[in-house]
C-alpha cells in the first residue's frame, strides 16, 4: 500500500474496553465475602477495644458538658432548642436552686428537734412552706419557658420531655449544672423577653 492510499483510509480507533475489568462474583462468593463471625476470634481484645471506645466517647461528652461544645454533648442536651431552654433557665434567678441548702437545713433540724420541739415545729412548717414556694416558682418558670419556646421555634420543633428536664435543672445550684450555664443571670436568650 502506498502512502497516499493509507492517508485516504479513515482512521480506525479501537474502542476502550468497557466494564469493571473482572467477572461478576457468584452469589456464593459474595455471601462468603460478607460473612463475618458472630463472635470475634479474640473476645478479650474486642472487649477491651469496645470499652476503650466507650470510655473515650464518655470523656468527650464530659468535657463537652463543662465547655458547652454542642458537637460532643450527649444526645439529650444537643440542639438549638435545648440550648435556648438551658439559657432561659440559667438566665433566671430560681428559688429552687437553693433547694439543697434547704434540704441540709431540714437534716440539721432533725438533730435539734428533740431539744427544742416547739421551735423545731415552727421552723419545719416554715421550711415546708418554702419548699412549696420553690416548687411553684419552678413550675411557673418552666411554663413561661415553654410558651416562649413555642412562640419562637413552633410547637412541632419543641422536643418532648423538655419541661421536666428544665424543671429538674432549676433545682440545681448554678455551679453544679451540667452542661454548664453559658449565660450570666439576666442575660436572656433571643425571644425570651
Amino acid at each position: 500500500m502506498s502512502k497516499e492510499q493509507d492517508m485516504d483510509r479513515p482512521e480506525v480507533i479501537e474502542p476502550e474496553p468497557q466494564g469493571k475489568g473482572r467477572p461478576t462474583p457468584s452469589r456464593r462468593e459474595a455471601e462468603a465475602a460478607r460473612r463475618r463471625p458472630l463472635v470475634p476470634k479474640d473476645r478479650k481484645a474486642a472487649k477491651r477495644a469496645a470499652r476503650a471506645k466507650r470510655d473515650a466517647e464518655f470523656q468527650r461528652e464530659q468535657i463537652a458538658m463543662k465547655t458547652g461544645d454542642e458537637a460532643h454533648l450527649p444526645y439529650i442536651h444537643r440542639g438549638p432548642v435545648r440550648r435556648w431552654a438551658r439559657d432561659y433557665i440559667d438566665a433566671r434567678t430560681n428559688l429552687a436552686s437553693y433547694f439543697f441548702f434547704l434540704a441540709f437545713a431540714v437534716l440539721l433540724l432533725v438533730f435539734i428537734q428533740a431539744q427544742f420541739p416547739d421551735a423545731a415545729l415552727i421552723v419545719m412548717l416554715a421550711l415546708y412552706g418554702l419548699m412549696i414556694v420553690m416548687l411553684v416558682d419552678s413550675l411557673i418558670a418552666v411554663r413561661s419557658m415553654k410558651k416562649k419556646m413555642d412562640a419562637k421555634f413552633g410547637p412541632e420543633r419543641v422536643p418532648g420531655g423538655i419541661r421536666w428536664q428544665m424543671f429538674g435543672r432549676t433545682f440545681y445550684p448554678r455551679r453544679w449544672r451540667r452542661p454548664v450555664p453559658m449565660v450570666a443571670r439576666g442575660e436572656w436568650p433571643a425571644g425570651a423577653k
